[in-house]
């Protein structure tokens, strides 16, 4: 079993020089800038070497997060795989309590299996997946808002080295790495569903909304919900036959996999655990207080001073994206409060490791907030500074 101890630095070599190498391949690619690139993969590499080196005792871990890696020991050892999942779909279902969340226990087992047995194995994984969020949401947002080349450097920038996406990735083996990145791909097949590359946008959905559905199962359903709500709100879709054809399509599936059964049992447990979306919502918006966290959750102390002194630029963002004529700008606006309607409803859903899948659509409202906010309180002296503006107003192309 894993032991709660600080590991090597030899330990630790092939996983950082593996969050290094690829992570600044990635950064590479979204930048175009080798000295940005260099500072986010070696950045994160450093982090992650100093807290697993250093400051790794327990302190900062959970139950589920033990959990997590004792079942996918035992998959392991059974010979469990994503390349014969089909294979063993009785273990991994009961690895997951019969539930159907086994996504994460099959993900632990993997990547135990390149690293070895221990807690950093799966989060090694996770920072490497918060590259991939991160291009896929500054893509998304290029495509949408229409950001220029550096714009979108930036914004990857912001993503990757967001104060909260550093510490849910590189200190907690936990799922919540896979939701984000899974929202920010599902994210980007709208917009190119939107700009009618159909193909590609249906095979990323497919396949990102059934990893979803085996991980937190409500969230292809809110998904679902923003896409409607969106459609309806958005005249000039009402021709796209593709997302119309979608809807049902997933609507169908989910209730054949949850089944009548389980839909009643969720209904009932909302019901149950019922909060005040009036306390509950700018509870999950602001929760935990900086400096006020219990010491299990203190490594959240930094990220939320950067939060909430973002809340306002946060606020602006979201406005400034409602205002926005795309389709897909409307669907983050809307799938974000969705999201944080459900979380300031249901008291089980309020921890504030529940808003870090959220991060990407976060991370872009504060980012484009701040630039909105800027424009207004900085005056353009000249044509040239007018004409290398950070947004422009235009169609995406």
């Amino acid at each position: 079993m894993v032991t709660i101890e600080t590991f090597s630095l030899v330990e630790l070599a092939g996983p950082a020089l593996l969050i290094f190498g690829l992570g600044f391949i990635l950064s590479l690619w979204m930048t175009r800038r080798p000295h940005w690139s260099f500072l986010v993969a070696g950045f994160k590499a450093i982090f992650f070497i100093l807290y697993f080196s250093v400051s790794f005792d327990g302190t900062f871990t959970f139950l589920d997060d033990w959990t997590y890696l004792s079942r996918g020991e035992q998959l392991l050892e059974m010979g469990v795989s994503t390349t014969n999942l089909f294979a063993h779909l009785p273990e991994l279902f009961l690895a997951a309590n019969r539930g159907k969340h086994f996504v994460y226990y099959l993900y632990n087992a993997d990547t135990m299996r390149v690293l070895g047995a221990a807690y950093y194995a799966p989060v090694t994984f996770n920072i490497l997946l918060t590259f991939i969020a991160a291009a896929f949401m500054a893509a998304a947002a290029k495509k949408t808002l229409n950001f220029s080349t550096k714009l979108t450097a930036a914004f990857f920038v912001f993503i990757a080295l967001h104060p909260d996406v550093l510490a849910w990735s590189t200190i907690i083996n936990g799922k919540d790495t896979i939701v984000l990145t899974g929202t920010s791909i599902i994210v980007y097949s709208v917009s190119l569903a939107e700009n009618k590359s159909y193909l590609r946008a249906g095979l990323l959905a497919a396949l990102f909304t059934i990893v979803l559905f085996f991980t937190r199962f409500y969230v292809p359903v809110m998904l679902l919900a923003a896409l409607l709500i969106a459609l309806f709100l958005t005249p000039r879709m009402y021709r796209s036959l593709f997302l119309w054809f979608s809807l049902p399509i997933g609507v169908v599936g989910i209730c054949m996999v949850i089944g009548t059964e389980k839909l009643l049992d969720i209904y009932s447990r909302l019901e149950s655990d019922f909060i005040n979306p009036l306390y509950g919502i700018p509870r999950i918006i602001l929760t935990p207080i900086p400096f006020n966290t219990t010491v299990h959750y203190s490594f959240l102390d930094v990220p939320q001073v950067f939060h909430w002194t973002l809340i306002i630029p946060m606020i602006y963002g979201v406005i400034r994206l409602w205002r926005n004529t795309h389709f897909t700008a409307r669907f983050m606006v809307i799938y974000f409060l969705l999201m944080i309607l459900l979380y300031g409803m249901y008291g089980e859903l309020q921890g504030p490791r529940h808003r870090y899948q959220l991060d990407g659509l976060i991370a872009l409202f504060q980012f484009y907030g701040t630039i909105g906010m800027m424009k207004q309180l900085l005056p353009i002296s000249s044509p040239h500074i007018a004409r290398s503006s950070l947004v422009t107003n235009g169609p995406a192309r």
